[in-house]
């Protein structure tokens, strides 16, 4: 429940929020690194916690903690950030296990990381909410689905797309971009690999410098 309303306030303030930027540490070149060198030594399998790659990282499930180690938007309760800068964790001994520890620089960047969303990929892109007339994303349909939905967004000019599709931790599942003349436009979308439940899906438009979010809305898989 806690991590729902952390991605359902994520959110919400995207869409109060006249303009927002989009996380500025990039996980791949910034992030990874830091798993690569001092972690994947004894975190670098396929059970437990891994933490090889992206996925497997947000996929990780702390067991004792009985929560993903990575809580987007909320180090705090990250159980990650618990185990790599406490020196009495909640749960067993500070990690890496007997040193030598992560330098505060690193740490805060893990940090800084999970504050931003925990994303894949930075942009430093300015996302304006506030629309211009012709700027609108009509939703999903059918909603609920099984196992394809079709969503519906409208534009008064070309620009490039971006959708992106969460489960309700907030992990991102996909990623589709594409360009698109004026008007409406459909884009098809297969979960036919994921299980029933309620997922989120976010979608953006690039127009020459300028990149509008045209908003996000909940899905519903049933199988």
């Amino acid at each position: 429940m806690r991590k729902k309303i952390l991605l359902h306030i994520f959110f919400l303030s995207v869409a109060l929020s006249p303009i927002f930027t989009l996380a500025q540490v990039d996980y791949e070149s910034e992030i990874q690194p830091i798993f690569s060198s001092n972690c994947i030594a004894c975190h670098g399998g396929q059970n437990g916690v891994t933490l090889s790659s992206y996925d497997a990282v947000m996929s990780s499930v702390g067991q004792q903690y009985q929560t993903e180690v990575v809580v987007p938007n909320n180090p705090d309760n990250s159980p990650l950030v618990d185990k790599i800068s406490n020196s009495n964790p909640e749960f067993g001994q500070r990690m890496p296990l007997g040193g030598p520890y992560l330098s505060s620089q690193e740490i805060n960047l893990i940090r800084q990381w999970i504050s931003e969303g925990a994303n894949e990929m930075a942009t430093s892109n300015e996302v304006i909410t506030e629309l211009p007339d012709g700027f609108k994303l009509k939703g999903n349909y059918p909603n609920p689905f099984n196992p394809t939905t079709v969503i519906s967004f409208e534009v008064p000019e070309p620009v490039k797309y971006q959708i992106k599709l969460y489960t309700t931790h907030g992990v991102l599942l996909k990623e589709f971009l594409g360009f698109t003349s004026s008007g409406n436009t459909s884009v098809q979308i297969d979960f036919s690999g994921q299980s029933s439940g309620v997922y989120f899906y976010q979608i953006s438009v690039t127009s020459g410098n300028r990149k509008y979010l045209l908003g996000s809305k909940k899905m519903t898989l049933v199988k």
